[in-house]
């Protein structure tokens, strides 16, 4: 039999064996298995290397006495209103989807050709069942929008993992999350999270929390996201620490005077290079709601980090790339996947969850609305809400 006449069907077990080792992702397994029947029996359903508890233990009760930077007596708070003191946090996991029709599928007189993003989370009290989350933060969209499909075949596009986060979340309190950093090394799964400025480590299966000490820097720390295996930490002054499974400390980037002034800094992975974002805030007082203060993002400074030298180094621009930065997953994309949108920007939320667009090149911020080529980075073509 010719090339030309061969059947994919026909592939040999051993080669789809070897391709199969080579998925990554549910969602490759399971398109992979739905080609044909030979396919799918060659391969078993995607299973996690790391099992995630659906419950984990409170970081401890109120007042609870750590030893950390020499301090005896330091109070970490209880997280949580005090009825839901002695119940288990729930941790999720949700996912960002880009999906994309794949070429000659709709006609080319459409004017949504191009991906866009989905954000889902699998349900606690049944597996397989999906819901539909913000895409910048760990709240769940319900009911969902007239304009939704109410169905979408993974085998009508071509589907990507683009992120993955993971919440603590306490039950019946939808409000309340904490974002987690995941270790997926096999020899030492576990979490980590920032808990006012302070770093917590648990191991999965443990029922016990350890507060991390770092005897060098007397700052809180910001932020926390699994990086090359390890879990990569940044303070308020930029300076910022890797920690292997034995919570030992290695410093990649010192302290740097040109991010003292930001008043929050988010860690993004970003093509394989480790960047950091410095958002500088306005603080306004909100007459509506008692007086609350209010913050509102008015300038982003991106770095990246420069290993050899031990520093973050200004970027002038992002070039092709957008980033997104969301409550509990900041991540990249390129632009050359969204027909229409310019890279060299950074898409965020404010805190009555409205997107927003940051242009590096100039400075400005505007509502997404603004832009219809970004806000449909986070709609489906009207080729599918018409179905």
């Amino acid at each position: 039999m010719s090339i030309g006449q061969a059947q994919w069907s026909d592939l040999p077990r051993d080669l789809l064996e070897l391709i199969a080792d080579r998925l990554q992702t549910k969602t490759d397994v399971t398109r992979f298995r739905s080609v044909c029947e030979s396919w799918r029996f060659s391969v078993l359903p995607f299973q996690n290397r790391i099992v995630l508890p659906t419950k984990v233990p409170h970081l401890g009760p109120p007042h609870f006495h750590v030893p950390y930077l020499g301090l005896p007596h330091l109070h970490v708070p209880y997280l949580g209103p005090p009825h839901l003191r002695d119940t288990s946090l729930l941790l999720t996991e949700t996912t960002v989807y880009y999906l994309s029709p794949p070429a000659g599928s709709i006609s080319s007189s459409s004017s949504r050709l191009w991906g866009w993003l989905l954000k889902l989370k699998e349900g606690q009290q049944q597996l397989g069942q999906l819901h539909l989350v913000h895409p910048l933060s760990p709240l769940q969209i319900h009911p969902l929008p007239d304009s939704f499909p109410k169905v979408i075949s993974a085998l009508q596009f071509r589907v990507f993992e683009m992120a993955k986060s993971y919440t603590l979340q306490f039950s019946n309190l939808d409000h309340c999350n904490y974002k987690v950093g995941l270790s997926q090394n096999p020899d030492c799964p576990s979490l980590m999270i920032v808990a006012s400025g302070v770093l917590w480590h648990l191991k999965l299966g443990h029922d016990r929390w350890t507060a991390v000490e770092d005897t060098v820097s007397q700052l809180s720390y910001e932020d926390v996201i699994p990086y090359q295996g390890k879990f990569c930490a940044v303070d308020e002054f930029g300076r910022t620490v890797l920690f292997d499974s034995n919570l030992t400390i290695t410093e990649i980037a010192s302290v740097n005077s040109t991010l003292c002034c930001g008043d929050y800094k988010n860690l993004v992975e970003s093509n394989g290079e480790l960047l950091l974002v410095d958002t500088y805030c306005t603080r306004k007082e909100n007459t509506q709601n008692g007086g609350r203060k209010t913050f509102k993002a008015q300038k982003f400074r991106v770095f990246k980090l420069n290993l050899d030298q031990k520093r973050w180094v200004e970027l002038q621009s992002l070039d092709d790339q957008i980033l997104f930065l969301g409550e509990d997953c900041s991540f990249s994309v390129s632009a050359h996947n969204f027909g229409g949108c310019k890279g060299n920007c950074i898409i965020y939320t404010d805190m009555d969850y409205c997107f927003n667009v940051f242009n590096l090149d100039d400075g400005s911020v505007s509502p997404v609305t603004l832009h219809l080529e970004y806000a449909n980075i986070f709609n489906p073509p009207p080729i599918l809400t018409k179905a």
